[in-house]
C-alpha cells in the first residue's frame, strides 16, 4: 500500500474501495498487468454492470451513465483520480486496494531471456561440441516442450544437462546401465525405463537414425545395447557356431568347443563372453551374418565342417561387439554379410567404425548378381544410406529400388562357409 494513502480522506478511501467500483478496478488491473503498466491504449469496455455499478463508474468519471456498456480510458481515469480528493494516480490506487501490480509483459520477456540463456548454455555442453547432431536435437527438444514437462522441480537445465552428461559417455563399450546411471546422475536407477533422464537420452540417440522411441522392454534394452550400454549381462547375448576356443579346462570355452564338435550353434550371454576364454588356438577367419536363418542353414547342411560363424541378429548387441573385439585382438580376420537394404548398410557402417572388418559378398557386384538371379523384388524402404566400403553399392540399390535379404542368397554364403 502506498504510504500517502494513509492521508486520503477516510470517506474517499471507503468510496473507492466500495463494491460498486470493484469490477472497474479488477478490469483496470488486468489490463495494466497485461500491457506493461501503460495507461494508453484501447479503452476498457465494462459490460454487464448493475445499475448501481454503472452509476458509481459514471459518477467517478463525471459522465452520464450510458444505457449499455461503459467505456473507460485508463489515462482519463488516472487523471480523474489525481485531480480528485483521492490525490493519487490509478496505479497507486490499485496498489492500495489490491497490492502491487505485476508487469506480466516484463516478466514474460525476462522468462524468455532466461530460457534462451539456458538453452544457449546447454548448446555449449561438451557432448554437443563433440557431436553437432545433438544441436539439432536440442532445438527440436526446446520447441517440443518435452523437457519442461519431464523436468518437474529439477528444472530444464538440470535435466537436459544430465542427459548430455550421459550422451558424452556414449558409446559405452559394455558399461552397465546402473553403473552409468550412478556415475552420471548420482542414482543407480536414474536411467531406468520411464525415468526422465533416460527418456531424453534414448530420444537423442533415436533422432540420429530417425528411429522411433522404444515402446517395449525389449526395444528399450536394444536401444541401450546399440549405444554400448548393457542393461544386464544375462539378457544380452550373441549366436555363435563352430567357434573352437583354445581353453582346455575353462567352463565356457569347453561348452562352446563341445557345441562346435557337433556343428551346433550356441548362444553366449555377455557374462560368458566377458569371462570365458574364447580365443582360438590360431587366427581363423570369422564370418559374420545378420540373420539366424544363415546359421540354421549352415548347421543343417554343413554341421561341424562349417567355418566359424557369428550372427549379430540385426543391430549388434554388446555381447556380439565384445566377442568380435576379442577375436580381432586375437588376430582373427572378420568378414560381414548383411541384408541388401538400408538398415543392413547402416549396421555394417556402424561395425566398420568400431571394428577392423571387411565385406563378405556385400558389394555392388554381389547385389547385381542376386538381382540377375531374380532374387530381389521387395521395395526398399527407409532413408538411403552410404556404402563406404563399396561406393557403387548404395547407388546400385537406389537405382534398382529393391531389397535382397540374406535368406535369398544363402546358397552362395554356404559355399564360402
Amino acid at each position: 500500500m502506498v504510504t500517502e494513502w494513509q492521508s486520503v480522506d477516510p470517506e474517499v478511501a471507503e468510496l473507492l474501495a466500495g463494491p460498486d467500483l470493484d469490477k472497474l478496478w479488477r478490469a483496470a488491473r488486468r489490463r495494466l498487468e497485461a500491457n506493461g503498466l501503460t495507461l494508453y491504449g484501447t479503452p476498457l469496455a465494462l459490460k454487464g454492470l448493475t445499475r448501481d455499478e454503472a452509476d458509481a463508474v459514471a459518477g467517478l468519471l463525471g459522465i452520464v451513465r450510458p444505457r449499455r456498456e461503459v467505456r473507460v480510458r485508463l489515462d482519463a481515469l488516472d487523471l480523474v483520480l489525481r485531480t480528485s480528493s483521492a490525490g493519487h494516480g490509478l496505479i497507486d490506487v490499485l496498489t492500495a486496494l489490491g497490492g502491487p501490480l505485476s508487469d506480466r509483459q516484463a516478466e514474460k520477456e525476462e522468462t524468455a531471456t532466461r530460457r534462451a540463456a539456458t538453452w544457449s548454455g546447454l548448446g555449449a555442453h561438451p557432448a554437443v561440441v563433440a557431436d553437432p547432431h545433438l544441436s539439432d536435437w536440442l532445438s527440436s527438444l526446446q520447441g517440443s516442450g518435452l523437457a519442461s514437462r519431464l523436468a518437474g522441480a529439477d528444472g530444464v537445465e538440470h535435466l537436459v544437462g544430465r542427459a548430455l552428461d550421459v550422451l558424452a559417455r556414449l558409446p559405452g563399450n559394455g558399461i552397465g546401465l546402473a553403473v552409468l546411471a550412478a556415475e552420471t546422475t548420482g542414482d543407480a536407477h536414474g536411467l531406468d525405463r520411464g525415468r526422465p533422464t533416460g527418456t531424453l537420452v534414448l530420444q537423442a540417440l533415436g533422432s540420429r537414425s530417425d528411429a522411433p522411441h522404444p515402446e517395449t522392454a525389449g526395444e528399450w534394452r536394444a536401444a541401450w545395447q546399440a549405444a554400448g550400454v548393457v542393461c544386464d549381462d544375462l539378457s544380452c547375448h550373441v549366436l555363435v557356431m563352430n567357434l573352437r576356443p583354445r581353453g582346455s579346462t575353462e567352463l565356457v570355452a569347453g561348452m562352446v568347443r563341445d557345441h562346435a564338435d557337433f556343428g551346433e550353434p550356441v548362444r553366449l550371454t555377455l557374462r560368458q563372453v566377458s569371462l570365458g576364454e574364447l580365443e582360438p588356438d590360431a587366427p581363423t577367419p570369422i564370418f559374420c551374418c545378420e540373420n539366424p536363418a544363415v546359421v540354421a542353414a549352415a548347421a543343417d547342411r554343413l554341421g561341424d565342417s562349417s567355418a566359424t560363424l557369428v550372427c549379430l541378429e540385426g543391430i549388434p548387441s554388446t555381447a556380439g561387439l565384445v566377442l568380435l573385439e576379442r577375436l580381432t585382438a586375437a588376430g582373427c580376420p572378420l568378414r560381414y554379410h548383411g541384408d541388401f537394404d538400408w538398415p543392413g548398410l547402416s549396421i555394417f557402417s556402424t561395425l566398420r567404425r568400431r571394428l577392423d572388418i571387411s565385406a563378405w559378398r556385400f558389394g555392388a557386384d554381389d547385389y547385381r548378381a542376386a538381382l540377375g538371379d531374380g532374387r530381389g523384388g521387395i521395395p526398399l524402404v527407409g532413408r538411403p544410406m552410404e556404402s563406404s566400403w563399396d561406393a557403387a553399392l548404395a547407388p546400385a540399390m537406389a537405382e534398382a529400388g529393391v531389397a535382397v535379404f540374406e535368406e535369398q542368397v544363402i546358397d552362395r554364403l554356404l559355399e564360402d562357409l
